[in-house]
């Protein structure tokens, strides 16, 4: 009988060890938290976005959910992949798609009116481990909160966020010791959907 939940919460914990041995050798990490902070949002199946296409009324969509198979559908304009991009992203196809009906290229503005799709995890050394489904993005800060806090026993200094995307599954260190006592807001990033707080 297999348990694929409890292999890959092994699996995460051995990376944060790892990333712990790493993490000890230096007094302070280096890593670019400004690449991660750049990702921004990710739209997910279940999210509902409202699509304004300037001057166009009759292809804007004030409520517009993302399908199951993470499309969404429009007039004139079709199937477009909504799930794991940015509404700048899927803005920029929607004029690029709209532009051969028109003379002039409409400008399109997307927005996320209600996050379904969001869900980060939390284990380790917190007082309630486990997924957390909030209807908005939260930072590094936010979901230890919303697990409990740290317990007694936890390394907060040693913090690690296991995130996978389409740039490869890394581990990111968040340091609360050097958020707190030096002002390195930097590391408190926004998680993206799937990531996984791990706190030893």
């Amino acid at each position: 009988m297999s348990f694929p939940p409890l292999r890959r919460a092994a699996s995460l914990l051995g990376l944060a060890i790892a990333s712990l041995g790493v993490a000890s050798c230096a007094e302070h990490v280096k890593y670019n938290w400004a690449a991660e902070r750049a990702i921004g949002y990710r739209v997910g199946p279940g999210d509902v976005l409202r699509i304004s296409v300037w001057k166009r009324d009759e292809l804007s969509q004030p409520a517009l959910t993302v399908r199951p198979d993470g499309a969404i559908s429009l007039p004139l304009v079709g199937e477009v992949s909504a799930a794991g991009r940015s509404v700048e992203e899927i803005g920029t196809e929607l004029q690029t798609k709209l532009e051969k009906f028109y003379q002039e290229r409409p400008p399109v503005m997307v927005q996320v009116v209600e996050v379904r799709s969001y869900k980060v995890y939390v284990m380790g050394e917190v007082a309630r481990a486990g997924e957390l489904g909030p209807n908005h993005p939260v930072t590094v800060l936010q979901a230890i909160a919303m697990a409990g806090g740290f317990t007694r026993f936890a390394t907060p200094k040693h913090v690690v966020i296991v995130r996978k995307d389409a740039r490869g599954e890394r581990s990111i260190p968040f340091d609360f010791d050097a958020f707190l006592k030096e002002g390195q807001l930097q590391q408190n990033l926004q998680l993206q959907s799937g990531d996984t707080v791990v706190v030893p």
